[in-house]
């Protein structure tokens, strides 16, 4: 199951996944800054969604190429909306924040 924390000083998400490769122990983690961000606009929420892709798909591996087939994996697929869905609340929570003004 994928993990996220968000740190202390809400500056930036840590996205940790389930390895796709299996009785590997190693998590790996992304953090995903967001202190550049305001996320109280449209445009901040994009660029953190943008920014939150493309960690999910680095540690997931969604762009890795499979020989012998064309089909991505269904592991790796899997992994990288479950990294998207986990921040969610975290994400919505640091927005609610930022347009209160916290």
């Amino acid at each position: 199951m994928l993990k996220t924390a968000i740190s202390a000083a809400a500056l930036s998400l840590a996205v940790v996944a389930t390895p796709v490769m299996a009785g590997s122990d190693e998590k790996p983690t992304m953090t995903v800054e967001t202190r550049d961000l305001d996320l109280s606009t449209v445009e901040g929420q994009e660029r953190l969604d943008r920014r939150i892709d493309q960690a999910a798909k680095k540690i997931c591996e969604t762009n890795a190429v499979r020989t012998g087939t064309r089909l991505k994996s269904a592991s790796r697929s899997s992994c990288y909306k479950n990294a998207v869905k986990s921040v969610e609340k975290q994400v919505a929570t640091m927005i609610r924040d930022q347009q209160r003004g916290g």
